[in-house]
């Protein structure tokens, strides 16, 4: 059994629409299956570049009103399903795995609800998993052909624009441990470069407000604007708007706020004004969560002599090693809390 990525994008708009907020609610998985049933390529893939909205609480009360009976205890039962899924995946620290784990079931499992598929599944998950070694396992657990190709394109669509704070240690501050994870996530994710973005889905009128703003040939306008168009569907950022994206999240709503929880709007040059403590780059601790700086560029040192920096248009969010890259300074982000790595 193998899909196409067209059959899949249809299918993967039930992973897509329904939110954290809305996935815990048979209406999440309803609108999902009637986008699946109803709507056209080219519209799903437009709401996957940000082009189009839904009123999902709207279109939620008008499916579920016109739904038999049997059809809504099935949709119940696939919901519980999934929401067991991600318990036992939480209870294993393997909550970053729950989209996966959505997508997986909704297109291959989802009339299976026994506890003994449960175990079956959830034992397919593992600590730093590829997609390709997932669909391996899943394949040899279960008997299907998965096309391991197909899963991660499909991934990739939908990575691109997702924030998951599942890792986070303390939701409630501003720490270097989590602004390290949001790197890793940003960068594992794919997120590309735009000038002056700071995690916004990039789409093409996106693009075309930024090469307004920021003209330059160097910034998001000129040969840039055409170059940005790789990055359309995915979040976005500039070196410093990395930084910025993290300490302007509210874990609450979901949503990143310009100049939210007593963050100042700054640039690589301005920062300075707000920083208190820093150093050459031959005196940096080996703190994770410290920024490491040179003239005009920025990034976050995430530990094991390692840098996650957004590192221009055409190559996106990146890993790269702190040596030899031509950092000159360290600094502690104005208004995050430091706090130490647990040994193990």
């Amino acid at each position: 059994m193998s899909i196409t990525v067209g059959a899949a994008l249809k299918k993967i708009a039930v992973a897509l629409v329904t939110n954290p907020k809305v996935i815990k609610t048979v209406g999440g998985v309803v609108i999902g299956i009637v986008l699946i049933l109803a709507l056209p390529i080219i519209a799903v893939v437009s709401f996957f570049n940000g082009d189009i909205e839904f009123d999902t609480a709207s279109l939620n009360q008008s499916i579920q009103t016109q739904l038999m009976a049997e059809h809504k205890e099935n949709l119940e039962n696939i919901n519980k399903t999934m929401e067991k899924i991600e318990e036992e995946l939480k209870e294993k620290k393997l909550s970053k795995y729950n989209k996966q784990a959505e997508v997986i079931y909704i297109f291959y499992f989802s009339d299976k609800h026994d506890k003994d598929f449960i175990d079956k599944f959830v034992k397919c998950f593992k600590k730093d998993l590829t997609n390709q070694g997932l669909i391996e396992k899943v394949n040899s657990e279960f008997g299907i052909q998965i096309n391991p190709n197909e899963f991660s394109k499909i991934m990739n669509s939908i990575k691109g624009n997702k924030i998951d704070t599942s890792d986070f240690t303390d939701k409630t501050t501003k720490n270097n441990l989590d602004l390290v994870e949001w790197c890793k996530n940003a960068e594992s994710n794919g997120w590309g470069y735009v000038w002056g973005a700071y995690g916004q889905v990039c789409t093409t009128s996106y693009l075309d407000e930024m090469a307004k703003k920021y003209p330059g040939e160097t910034e998001a306008g000129g040969p840039m604007r055409k170059v940005g168009e790789k990055w359309i569907g995915k979040r976005v950022t500039d070196c410093i708007g990395l930084i910025k994206s993290y300490m302007w999240y509210n874990s609450d709503t979901g949503e990143i706020t310009a100049g939210s929880n007593n963050f100042q709007d700054c640039n690589t040059t301005s920062i300075w004004n707000y920083t208190k403590e820093s150093g050459d780059i031959s005196t940096m601790p080996d703190t994770p969560g410290l920024a490491v700086w040179m003239p005009g560029h920025i990034g976050v040192y995430v530990g094991d002599g390692y840098v996650i920096e957004a590192q221009g248009t055409a190559y996106g969010v990146v890993k790269t090693e702190l040596n030899g890259r031509g950092w000159t300074k360290w600094i502690k982000i104005p208004n995050m809390k430091y706090v130490e790595v647990k040994s193990k």
